[in-house]
């Protein structure tokens, strides 16, 4: 009797335990229902209605979004991932706080814009969609910025639209994007970020072109302190900033650029070393400020390369001072002062291409009263 008494109640502690556990995992069940609901809430709440999502999966450290998209404005690109991952402060992100710890997003399609006045925006589809999804969840989260400790990029395509130089903007498209930004917030606080950037240029002529850059920027700001290194560079997409008033008139060759610029409180100072390769020009008039005829009988003396090295100062807020307008003098210069040298030998045979070539260069580096 003992023995049967014993062996129905070591039945009923199990079923007792196995009760506790099925209602642990039902209880489990439903948080991380309520979990993945909160935090698909609280998604749709940032990307504002413009914004999509194909799914939603939470896990304990991180929330994966797959095939993200954001709809641009009228006349605006639009913004695209096929992954990201967000690694939220738990505790910030439920409280309607947006903070994370890192942010991965990979197969990312979006823009970078330079407007006429020369301020950049990151995604301008995006950052609108964020500051309607702040309005819209006005009240329910706290007013405050997007902090991210790392923020990174990882195979993706950019377009570079610069409405500085051209109108409509000259456009410079990138692949294999891989990039990094650490600290990040949005919309920026003033605090500098480092940052880390490689690409390769879409639809190069002469094969592969890569661009790197490294340093820190402030978000939202004008500070930066930059190294940027572009090999094999597609002429047609370095014209607009080497001759202001003659890029039409290169059809053909590459650039090498190597700089270091420096931005403090709107004061920029840069410079570096640029290489030209294999020019080819059409049309007629001057190149680099200098006569066409006398540059193509200086350039017959060369290898087919034009090195020189440029250097550049002045207040961003200064009417008188464009960047543009600085690189492409700087450029007319260095490249007289390349082609100078062996110009006298190659013109040879040229009617008057020495001749002109003096003259020009003697125009271009003479003080003007």
């Amino acid at each position: 009797m003992s023995s049967k008494a014993a062996a129905t109640r070591g039945r009923s502690r199990w079923g007792t335990v196995v009760a506790i556990l099925l209602l642990i995992g039902a209880l489990l069940a439903v948080l991380a229902l309520a979990a993945t609901r909160v935090a698909e809430q609280r998604i749709a709440s940032m990307l504002g209605p413009r914004g999509q999502v194909g799914n939603v999966q939470v896990g304990i450290r991180q929330v994966v979004l797959t095939d993200v998209s954001v709809a641009g404005a009228s006349g605006q690109s639009g913004a695209r991932a096929r992954r990201v991952e967000l690694e939220p402060e738990w505790w910030t992100f439920l409280r309607h706080e947006a903070v994370f710890k890192r942010i991965t997003i990979e197969g990312f399609d979006f823009a970078v814009v330079r407007s006429p006045d020369g301020g950049l925006q990151i995604s301008p589809a995006l950052q609108a969609a964020l500051r309607a999804g702040e309005g819209a969840d006005s009240k329910a989260r706290r007013a405050g910025p997007i902090r991210v400790a790392d923020l990174i990029l990882r195979d993706g395509r950019l377009d570079y639209l610069d409405g500085a130089v051209s109108k409509p903007p000259h456009r410079i498209p990138f692949t294999a994007v891989a990039a990094r930004l650490h600290p990040v917030t949005i919309p920026g606080d003033g605090s500098p970020s480092d940052m880390e950037f490689t690409g390769k240029i879409e639809d190069n002529r002469n094969g592969e072109s890569t661009v790197r850059a490294n340093g820190k920027v402030v978000v939202g700001g004008t500070d930066a302190d930059m190294t940027v290194v572009a090999r094999n560079m597609d002429v047609r997409y370095a014209a607009p900033y080497l001759a202001e008033n003659g890029a039409g008139s290169l059809t053909g060759g590459s650039m090498d650029l190597d700089m270091k610029t420096v931005i403090v409180k709107r004061e920029l100072k840069a410079s570096g070393a640029v290489a030209l390769h294999n020019l080819k020009f059409g049309g007629d008039g001057s190149l680099f400020s200098l006569p066409r005829k006398a540059v193509l009988a200086a350039l017959k003396d060369k290898s087919g390369t034009v090195r020189f090295d440029f250097a550049l100062a002045g207040r961003l807020d200064n009417p008188k001072f464009s960047v543009t307008r600085g690189f492409s003098a700087q450029v007319a210069q260095g490249f007289g002062h390349a082609i100078g040298v062996g110009a006298e030998g190659a013109a040879e045979g040229v009617t008057g291409a020495v001749k002109e070539l003096g003259n020009a260069l003697s125009d271009l580096l003479s003080p003007k009263p």
